[in-house]
Order: C-alpha cells, then sequence, then structure tokens
C-alpha cells in the first residue's frame, strides 16, 4: 500500500536511555544500605506512576465507525515502529451507502502514533492516506473489504482523480485544508483522554509547539460523523 508520510515528525528523532550508576568505598558501608533502600524505593515509585495507555478505542455509539477507525489503526499503524497508543484521523469527505455490499467512505485518513510524557502525547510518527474506504453491511455488523489509496509523487493527481470522481474537488479543499484536520485530530484524542480518565493535556509533533486539547465532546463529536 503506497502512502505519504509525515517527514517532519520522524525525520532526525533519536531516543536516548538514559542511566545512572554508582559505586561506594569500603568506609561507607554504615550508610551504604540506606542509600541503596532509598533509590530502590524511588525507582519502584516512578514505576508504579508510570502510566500505560490503553489502546485507542471509538468512543461513539456507531458500529459502522467503530470497525473503521479500527481498520485503521490495524492495517495503517503496520508501517511503523510499534509506539504506546495508534489514534486514527480520519478527515471523511463523503460516503455511498447506496450499496449496503459497497458502502464507499472517502477520505484522506491519517494514523499517528504517540508515546506520553509526562501529561503530553508525543507524536512519534504518522501518515497519511487519501483513498476511498469499502465497506459491506453483513448480518453481524460491518467488514472493510478493501481500500484504495493514492499514489505518490507525479502520479498522485492522476490517481486522486480517479479514486475521488466527482469528490475530488471536495477532496482537494476539505481533505486537504490543515486546520480542519487539526480540530479533528484535537478533538479525537481529548475524546481518547476522556473515555479513558487519563490525565494529558496536549499534544506534540516533532518540532512544533504542543497543542492543548479541547474539551471533549463525545456525544456530540461523533454523531457529525454519521
Amino acid at each position: 500500500m503506497k502512502k505519504r508520510i509525515i517527514t517532519m515528525m520522524m525525520t532526525g528523532v533519536m531516543v536516548f536511555s538514559l542511566c545512572a550508576c554508582g559505586t561506594a568505598g569500603a568506609d561507607t558501608k554504615t550508610a551504604e544500605p540506606v542509600q541503596e533502600s532509598e533509590e530502590t524505593s524511588a525507582d519502584e515509585t516512578k514505576e508504579e506512576e508510570k502510566v500505560t495507555l490503553p489502546p485507542y478505542e471509538y468512543p461513539g455509539p456507531e458500529l459502522f465507525y467503530s470497525v473503521l477507525y479500527q481498520y485503521l489503526i490495524d492495517e495503517l499503524s503496520a508501517n511503523y515502529e510499534k509506539a504506546e497508543v495508534s489514534i486514527p484521523c480520519p478527515v471523511i469527505v463523503a460516503e455511498d451507502e447506496s450499496n449496503k455490499d459497497d458502502i464507499m467512505v472517502w477520505g484522506n485518513f491519517w494514523i499517528f502514533n504517540y508515546n506520553l510524557n509526562g501529561d503530553t502525547l508525543e507524536c512519534e510518527s504518522g501518515g497519511s492516506y487519501p483513498g476511498v474506504i469499502h465497506v459491506k453491511s453483513t448480518d453481524e455488523g460491518y467488514e472493510v473489504t478493501s481500500m484504495e489509496v493514492t499514489e505518490d509523487g507525479s502520479g498522485f493527481e492522476k490517481s486522486a482523480k480517479k479514486i475521488f470522481g466527482e469528490h475530488y474537488d471536495e477532496f482537494m479543499g476539505l481533505g486537504e485544508d490543515e486546520d480542519y484536520r487539526e480540530n479533528i485530530r484535537a478533538q479525537i484524542i481529548a475524546n481518547y483522554v476522556a473515555a479513558n480518565n487519563l490525565s494529558i493535556k496536549e499534544y506534540k509533533d516533532y518540532g512544533w509547539d504542543p497543542v492543548a486539547l479541547p474539551e471533549e465532546n463525545i456525544d456530540s463529536f461523533y454523531s457529525k460523523l454519521d
């Protein structure tokens, strides 16, 4: 599957693990056990306080979008090194539900992979996958059958016009609007934080200032996608 990658988030990012260790001389035998005990206790406390991020789950009531979001996580996050949590950001342009065996959802489908640093979600990688997702309605619910993605580089415009068809202009406007996408992204993160009772306050892309999360609006936000 071809894709467009967010290079600004991945270029030159290096993670270092620092370890402090020390030794004590023979003339400090009395103080040495106390110092080691305090250090061990501090390490254990830090380990206990470390937050394990839960996997992202669509918090809205619609089964259709729950299946769609999970597909984006399973299919797209596999293209990157594993992070603590992968959160999708679908910028949906149009839908066609006239054929229940082939429901079509056009959009610019993003995936962002984050690690937690204090109260900040730091984006480690991610990418944009403009195209159309085909979904089938079954007796059990919904099933994603395939995804068509635009080509990279010189083949982008031709493939985008073919995939989006009459929705091409809308895709080039709404689907490529960075401010519109970031508003959706911030709200999806805020709703994930609220649904899981996390204390995360902001998210941050590499090389950019942190972005404060808005108030959650789970009860109203997702109905707009229906």
